[in-house]
């Protein structure tokens, strides 16, 4: 299995407004990814939506574009502007994160889709037991992928959750919003201790950003090079990993 991280330019989408475009980009690394591998991962909050149906909507049409050319695809919606500062007030009255990840694979009929259960190690203790141990899995040419969400990746039930799983995950994917301060690398070495690869896609200003990607028991394989590039607007970078 080959899956295609990327890294995105810019901050995230603000608004719906820029959906248009993006679609656009996506659609570019659809077609360059399907040279490269199996299955390309696109970041958390890659689109903005208002409300469910503008979700379902722009979430619709690029899964459509996926299955035209036949590759597999992971990418998020947020269904409000990302803002951290409120995470822990949404999690608080027992609800998750108005952030939505989907996901597609070919032979599939529907797309699937889950909410983001907690964005830090301080508020991963708002979400449940039984959300934590949720099975998040995809089947990639007989190769099983777990999907993350941005910050779930520093949540230790969901983590020990994976380690758990039968069967057990491939390779771990983080679905990632922003990259400037988020150290998706703590997470990584930890999944790596429990002998669980990860690579993550994000949001990320500069050009030739960082590919994260590690392996058992703690290996560090991220890389700056990319194996194909979209202008857009926005910029994406895309890389191959092989498992």
């Amino acid at each position: 299995m080959k899956i295609v991280t990327t890294t995105v330019g810019a901050q995230g989408p603000e608004s719906g407004k820029m959906n248009e475009e993006r679609l656009r980009a996506a659609k570019q690394a659809l077609e360059k990814a399907t040279s490269l591998g199996d299955i390309i991962v696109l970041p958390a909050g890659f689109f903005t939506a208002n409300n469910a149906q503008a979700r379902e909507a722009i979430a619709m049409s690029l899964i459509s574009a996926a299955k035209q050319v036949g590759i597999a695809i992971i990418f998020g919606v947020d269904q409000q502007v990302k803002n951290p500062r409120t995470d822990k007030e949404i999690l608080c009255t027992g609800l998750m994160l108005p952030y939505y990840r989907y996901a597609w694979t070919p032979g599939e009929v529907e797309p699937r889709y889950w909410q983001q259960r907690s964005s830090t190690s301080e508020n991963q203790w708002y979400s449940s037991d039984e959300r934590c141990k949720e099975v998040r899995l995809l089947k990639i040419k007989g190769e099983t992928l777990s999907v993350l969400m941005c910050g779930e990746i520093f949540n230790q039930r969901i983590r020990q959750a994976l380690d758990n799983f039968k069967p057990r995950p491939t390779v771990v994917v983080d679905v990632a919003h922003v990259g400037s301060g988020f150290r998706v690398w703590q997470g990584m070495k930890k999944l790596a201790e429990l002998g669980l690869p990860s690579v993550c896609s994000v949001h990320a200003q500069c050009e030739y950003a960082v590919k994260h990607c590690y392996v058992p028991p703690g290996k560090r394989l991220s890389s700056r090079l990319r194996d194909a590039y979209v202008h857009g607007p926005p910029r994406i970078e895309l890389k191959s990993w092989p498992f």
